[in-house]
């Protein structure tokens, strides 16, 4: 991922998946991509050093069905086949890089079953969407079929760091920084064909599972958190309004997480007006456990 290396372990269960282990260390890929356009020799070597602690992981559980994937930081970057080369030299583990159509076919794979009768994922036209570190991942789908994908600079790191690169007052800063995720998202809308988008789907692993301590009158539904319009107003404005520090303390939020956690509300601003209901269902839901889901 763009700032951590995850190992997940599962084995089957029945028709679903049983997670049984799972680590994450922080590792920046994103600060070396984002900033240097390039991936370090340091960070080459943690990332080696973690892998080769995970392998040891992988031959305690007697694992031998492996897939190791890499997203943004690592399809962005200018040195990403040498990065890619080195990994497989120095540790026999082949790297998949994804695409932003790959992300979402195992997202939406994984969402048809775990959702199935619940949610006609197949039967709507749809915007599904997974947010990570490093980008915004979107697919346009319409009873199932996917009509357009795109990948835009948008993950909550990297508008943490925009945030952090302007001179201006932190209101300053926000109003320009969310204009510029609107103008992201107006391009794209433009683009998109011209068919009723029912709703949003956005998946999100760092920051949802938070979404009900912050607005405390809406709670998780049938596996989705439904954010209306307003919701997405509140939230903004509770970051506008306290300091990050304080609102981390009052609902027991990881400083690291409630730091990207401005970003993650613009985004949510802006995207909840795609579609016709006004609203986005958030799931929860790792990328890792998806691409296990389908292996």
């Amino acid at each position: 991922g763009t700032h951590s290396i995850k190992l997940f372990i599962a084995e089957e269960d029945k028709d679903d998946i049983k997670l049984l282990e799972s680590l994450k260390n922080v590792v920046p890929l994103g600060d070396d991509t984002f900033f240097r356009d390039r991936i370090g020799p340091e960070t080459i070597n943690r990332t080696v050093a973690i892998l080769e602690k995970y392998k040891e992981k992988l031959k305690e559980y007697e694992i031998t069905n492996v897939k190791v994937i890499a997203t943004t930081a690592v399809r962005e970057a200018a040195n990403r086949d040498a990065f890619v080369d080195a990994i497989s030299r120095r540790t026999g583990l082949n790297i998949e890089v994804l695409t932003v159509g790959d992300v979402i076919y195992y997202i939406d794979t994984y969402l048809y079953q775990k959702l199935k009768g619940r949610y006609p994922i197949h039967e709507k036209n749809l915007i599904i969407a997974e947010l990570g570190a490093g980008s915004l991942d979107i697919s346009v789908m319409s009873q199932g079929y996917t009509l357009m994908n795109a990948g835009l600079p948008l993950g909550s790191i990297r508008i943490k760091q925009l945030l952090g690169k302007l001179d201006g007052s932190f209101l300053e800063n926000y109003e320009a920084v969310a204009e510029s995720v609107a103008n992201e998202l107006s391009s794209l809308k433009n683009e998109m064909p011209a068919i009723k988008i029912d709703d949003v789907i956005l998946i999100e692993e760092t920051h949802s599972s938070y979404l009900s301590r912050l607005l405390t009158d809406n709670k998780p539904q049938d596996s989705f958190f439904e954010l209306k319009e307003e919701d997405s107003a509140k939230l903004l404005n509770l970051f506008l309004e306290k300091n990050i520090e304080d609102l981390a303390s009052a609902y027991k939020i990881p400083s690291e997480n409630a730091a990207t956690f401005p970003g993650y509300a613009i985004v949510l601003n802006a995207m909840v007006k795609l579609s016709e209901n006004k609203n986005i269902h958030i799931l929860d839901v790792p990328l890792a456990e998806a691409v296990l889901a389908d292996m």
